[in-house]
């Protein structure tokens, strides 16, 4: 940047001059600035318009020039409270008979009402209380008062999904249970206030039956699912994990799935466990040392002189640190050490000690999980698994303890008792018609038929319901109706682009008029030049007239007759302000022609396959018309109707032109404080020389 010397010596107003003079030079550049953004707000416009015109191309036009549009059949029941049917384009028109012989059903079972728990009070005191959630179940009591499920007992939920377990310690709860039946694919909950469990397939159909047993397992049984769980590593998963390994004790249980098919799956679980592990006894060694160095007492109540200074060291004062409570202090410094552990376990040594342990496992641990490396539990897995099928091969009932759960063994055939208390079953089945003689049956109430797709909603008692399946004239009204709709919308929005008025005296405001104006009437000023940036633009020109001229075609129908849209009563009006815009003679909306005979209506019933060729036919051609348009070309993407690329390449020239512009004028303004600054200098040695030979007069 030139020294700026602003009338130190000729006292002129040098800044005002400069600033005179860069003000009729930036005029070049506000005219390119200008040209950009009038051709970002065209890109803006014609972007939205292009979002119209193929949403226009996909949806209605490209329906209505198919000819399944025009195939629409309706269905009619003699009786809506049995039966209620809808057809398809494919469904032969004529009348169906059908009896309703059952109903599709879930299965459904509804507990009797529980007996309640034992509940041992704070004091010891032992009592019969209710049944929660989570009440465990070894403590629910029979009508005797007796507690009947022993700890070694699994429950068996089996259905269309599968087989998933439950094996009950001290410690199993009746949410375990509910949770168990919801991993079998079936809705389960139990109601307090009801004290019934409340258990049902989630679809109907007669393959949709479950059923829900009790067995006793074994020492050995027990002994076999232990081994099995402890070379996983079962207790350091998640719980989401834990999940999907059960799920694969129980698909080999049942023999769904055999070790070959699940091994990776338990490998990968294995080595999930172990890295689990060894990340927790890393983070237990490293809590501990922290913990001893940062507290001088057991309990981690009193804070050491080294917790303080860590504490300090971590960002705090010892101000801060002695505004805090003994209890602060501890709470402070214990959220340190779980910091530090964190830090700890994320550096590069301590991930090597993890991987290490995965590998190898930890030498000298007091557990012996962690004392093997995966891989030797992996190669164990195979005959653990082995033992645990031939284990679980043979269960013994136990039944008899399902009476606790206010069920017996569920084995999916209905059981009705409805009186006092006791368990109600409701057993899935299929629904079954009687269709023209032939019986059909479905897994659900809804059955497709030769086209027909029927909703069975009671049975009909041996009494037959008929179903019409007629073509459905006003449906393929409608569908014509629509498409003319948003032709017209289309084309009314392009025409009043394309004749919009002139906007040449309008120019994008500056800052500055910006300022001097109101919010409304930037808007106004802006909306008018926008509005018309497509006036008589070429390619919406071209847009316009394929729509006009395709539309106002004629096709020669399978009858060797020409016709046109006039033909099928669909016009365009007598007045001219309307450019070509569509009206359906004697449709009920159209205010202009709503008194004229309905002649597209009237066709649609007498003769609906010429309408049919007559509409596909011309659309067709417009949908031909609008795919050329929008192939991609040199100056246009592909999908697009107008010339996208070369607005965004004429964009870039003028962002070019604008960046070469303001360093010309900067350089321009440079040189104009250089030459004022020049003159300055100038006239700075003029003065002092006249102000020597003054002096030297003057002496």
């Amino acid at each position: 940047m030139a020294i700026r010397m602003s009338g130190l010596n000729s006292g002129i107003d040098t800044d005002t001059i400069v600033s005179d003079l860069m003000s009729a030079q930036k005029m070049k550049q506000t005219k390119v600035e200008n040209k950009k953004t009038k051709l970002e707000w065209k890109q803006e416009i014609w972007s939205s318009l292009n979002t119209k015109l193929y949403n226009f191309y996909t949806s209605s036009l490209g329906k209505i020039k198919q000819q399944t549009s025009f195939k629409t059949k309706a269905a009619t029941s003699s009786d809506t409270s049995k039966v209620t049917a809808t057809a398809t384009s494919s469904a032969s028109e004529g009348t169906y008979k059908i009896k309703v012989n059952g109903l599709a059903s879930a299965q459904y079972v509804t507990s009797g009402k529980l007996k309640g728990a034992e509940v041992t009070d704070a004091d010891g005191n032992v009592t019969t209380g209710k049944v929660t959630n989570s009440t465990k179940l070894v403590d629910l009591i029979g009508a005797d008062g007796s507690k009947g499920f022993t700890a070694g007992t699994q429950l068996a939920i089996k259905s269309a999904d599968g087989l998933s377990t439950l094996t009950i310690d001290e410690n199993t709860t009746v949410k375990q249970f509910v949770t168990a039946c919801q991993s079998a694919g079936l809705s389960a909950s139990f109601d307090e206030t009801q004290q019934r469990f409340f258990i049902g397939s989630n679809t109907s159909g007669a393959d949709q039956n479950f059923t829900i047993t009790a067995g006793a397992l074994t020492t050995d049984q027990l002994n076999a699912v232990s081994n099995l769980k402890s070379a996983v590593g079962y207790d350091y998963l998640d719980s989401t994990a834990q999940k999907a390994v059960t799920k694969i004790f129980d698909q080999l249980q049942s023999g769904e799935k055999t070790y070959d098919d699940v091994s990776e799956s338990l490998k990968g679980y294995v080595e999930t466990a172990q890295e689990a592990a060894v990340k927790k006894y890393y983070q237990n060694q490293l809590t501990e040392s922290y913990q001893s160095q940062y507290f001088s007492d057991s309990d981690h109540k009193t804070v050491s002189d080294a917790g303080k200074a860590a504490y300090i060291a971590a960002g705090h004062t010892e101000e801060d640190y002695n505004k805090l409570t003994d209890e602060e202090k501890a709470s402070a410094v214990g959220s340190l050490v779980g910091t530090k552990v964190s830090e700890d376990l994320a550096s590069s040594a301590y991930k090597t000690k993890i991987e290490e342990g995965v590998q190898n496992g930890i030498s000298g641990a007091s557990e012996t999980f962690l004392t093997q490396s995966a891989a030797d539990r992996v190669a164990t897995l195979g005959n653990l698994a082995k033992n645990y099928n031939n284990a679980m091969s043979n269960i013994t009932d136990a039944g008899s303890q399902l009476s606790y759960l206010g069920m017996s063994n569920v084995t999916g055939d209905a059981v009705s008792e409805v009186n006092g208390d006791g368990m109600v079953v409701v057993k899935a089945s299929d629904a079954s018609i009687t269709y023209n003689g032939a019986t059909l049956t479905s897994s659900s109430s809804t059955i497709s038929v030769n086209g027909l797709t029927l909703n069975i909603l009671g049975s009909t008692a041996g009494e037959e319901v008929t179903v019409s399946v007629t073509k459905d004239t006003s449906a393929v009204y409608d569908t014509i109706k629509d498409f003319i709709t948003e032709y017209n919308s289309i084309l009314k929005e392009m025409n009043t682009k394309y004749n919009a008025s002139s906007a040449r005296s309008y120019d994008v405001l500056t800052d500055d008029q910006k300022e001097a104006m109101t919010d409304d009437e930037v808007e106004k000023w802006e909306t008018k030049i926008k509005d018309s940036l497509l006036r008589r633009d070429d390619t919406l020109s071209s847009l316009i007239s394929s729509f006009r001229n395709d539309m106002m075609g004629t096709y020669t129908a399978s009858n060797g007759k020409k016709y046109s849209l006039a033909t099928l009563g669909v016009t365009t009006s007598t007045d001219y302000k309307e450019k070509g815009l569509l009206h359906i003679k004697g449709d009920e909306d159209d205010s202009e022609y709503s008194d004229d005979d309905n002649t597209l209506e009237q066709m649609l019933t007498d003769d609906p396959d010429t309408v049919m060729e007559v509409l596909t036919g011309i659309t067709s051609n417009l949908y031909s018309d609008l795919q050329k348009k929008m192939s991609a070309t040199k100056m246009s993407s592909a999908l697009t109707f107008y010339n996208d690329k070369e607005m965004k390449s004429q964009l870039s020239d003028y962002k070019d032109e604008i960046t070469k512009w303001k360093e010309k004028l900067a350089d321009l303004e440079d040189r104009y404080y250089s030459q004022f600054t020049a003159m300055e200098i100038a006239m700075a040695k003029l003065n002092s020389q006249q102000s020597y030979f003054s002096s030297m007069l003057g002496s």
